[in-house]
């Protein structure tokens, strides 16, 4: 009982201090870096003027609740891009998240994943990366999202107001064209 006691206290002191931050202490970190452009959309903003998309779709896009982006361009060190790189994949690579698609192409990756169930997703993740651009980390949360919204969201996207971004995130996505 003397040898229990103690590795139960290690047991737990291992599992709290766990060094692998998560998405969500990962963004906050990163958003007061001056490095980093990053912004937390309200979605009434973003879906506005979506007249002409169907009550279902509507409903679809109602459930999401906010989007923060964070993005680093490859204006700076490459190797902090690197590491930046590198810890988002671990933090993704958890088993909190789940991969709905991964592309990996010269010096390109994309990663599409979600945690929660299929049936109730609680966040939806985009990362992407481009050694010449940079990298770009979207989050999306929201309330009694599916799969079937997802898809249902996907299809609206041409119809967001893509002018309530941020100036930077303008810059960021006219640089992709």
């Amino acid at each position: 009982m003397k040898k229990i006691i103690p590795l139960i206290i290690l047991a737990i002191l291992t599992y709290s201090c766990n060094s692998n931050p998560s998405l969500q202490e990962y963004m906050v970190e990163k958003e007061n870096s001056e490095d980093f452009i990053s912004a937390s959309i309200p979605t009434n903003i973003l879906f506005q003027n979506l007249e002409g998309i169907s009550d279902e779709k509507s409903e679809s896009l109602r459930k999401i609740e906010k989007i923060n982006i964070l993005a680093l361009t490859s204006k700076k060190d490459s190797t902090k891009l690197e590491t930046e790189r590198s810890e988002l994949r671990s933090i993704l690579n958890n088993d909190t998240y789940e991969s709905l698609i991964n592309f990996k192409g010269g010096e390109r990756e994309a990663r599409f994943a979600f945690s929660g169930s299929e049936d109730k997703i609680d966040e939806l993740i985009f990362f992407g990366y481009d050694s010449n651009m940079g990298l770009i980390l979207l989050r999306m949360r929201g309330n009694e999202v599916n799969v079937n919204d997802i898809y249902k969201i996907a299809q609206s996207a041409d119809q967001f107001n893509m002018s309530a971004l941020p100036g930077q995130f303008g810059d960021l996505l006219g640089d992709l064209e």
